[in-house]
């Protein structure tokens, strides 16, 4: 009778360590940056800091497509004078 008391003990000990160790991984789990306001903030500040990255190299790169028409334009003008 003793030995299935302790078998018995013995394993509500390790139901208690498996619903423990479930249960530190799932709040590990959860724990990431959308999961505060602090990283969802950031995540938010990241993807407008991207997309203005974007922005201004779309728009850097048609400058540099106008000034090198205008260049062009420029050099056929000079050619045409002489």
């Amino acid at each position: 009778m003793k030995k299935t008391h302790m078998k018995n003990i013995y394993n509500i000990q390790s139901v208690r360590n498996g619903i423990f160790i479930l249960f530190c991984s799932m709040t590990l789990g959860a724990c990431d940056r959308t999961s505060s306001p602090e990283g969802r903030m950031s995540l938010k500040i990241e993807n407008l800091e991207k997309n203005m990255i974007d922005s201004l190299q779309k728009q850097n790169r048609a400058i540099l497509d106008s000034i090198g028409q205008i260049r062009k334009e420029l050099n056929e003008i000079k050619q045409l004078k002489k």
